[in-house]
C-alpha cells in the first residue's frame, strides 16, 4: 500500500463504497473506516456504506495541506524534531549553483543536520539573519574521506 492516498481516478460526482474507495485510493478499507471515524462525510444510514467522491477528495486534500509546514525565512524544518526550527549559533553553510542556493545548519535543539533550499534572491537578506559560510561547491566530505583512506591502503 502507498503511504499516501491517490486522488487520480476518484470522480467528483459519484458514490463509492468502502472497498471501492479503498482500491481507487490505494489504501486499506480499514483506513477509510478510520477516516470516516475522524471526519469523512459518509452515507452511514443505509448499507453499503456510500463515500461520496467530492467529499473523499476534500478529506484527502485537507489532510495533505495540515501536514505541509510554512517555514519564514530564519526557519528550517528539522526532521529529527519534526519542527521549525533556528540553526545552532546563527550558523548556516550556502552551497549556490547556477539557479539555486542551498543552505545547510545544524539544529539548535538537537544538533541535527538540516537542509534548506532557497532562490539567489534571498541570500542577501539571510547574510542579514546569519553568520553564512559561502562554498563554490558542496563539501565531500565522505569522498574525501574514501579517498584518503584508499591513499593509506598502497
Amino acid at each position: 500500500m502507498p503511504k499516501s492516498a491517490k486522488l487520480s481516478g476518484i470522480k467528483s460526482l459519484r458514490c463509492y463504497t468502502i472497498q471501492e474507495a479503498a482500491d481507487i485510493t490505494g489504501v486499506s478499507d480499514r483506513t477509510i473506516r478510520e477516516w470516516i471515524k475522524h471526519g469523512l462525510t459518509a452515507m452511514t444510514s443505509e448499507r453499503p456504506t456510500l463515500v461520496r467522491g467530492d467529499a473523499l477528495i476534500a478529506y484527502i486534500r485537507g489532510k495533505r495541506q495540515a501536514r505541509k509546514f510554512h517555514l519564514s525565512l530564519d526557519e528550517f524544518y528539522c526532521l529529527k524534531c519534526r519542527a521549525a526550527c533556528k540553526p545552532a549559533g546563527g550558523l548556516v553553510d550556502c552551497v549556490t549553483d547556477d539557479t539555486r542556493a542551498k543552505l545547510t545548519a545544524l539544529c539548535e535543539t538537537c544538533d541535527t543536520i538540516m537542509h534548506k533550499p532557497i532562490v539567489h534572491e534571498s541570500v542577501p537578506i539571510l547574510t542579514n539573519i546569519f553568520d553564512v559560510t559561502f562554498h563554490d561547491e558542496p563539501p565531500q566530505s565522505s569522498k574525501v574521506g574514501s579517498e584518503t583512506s584508499a591513499r593509506n591502503r598502497h
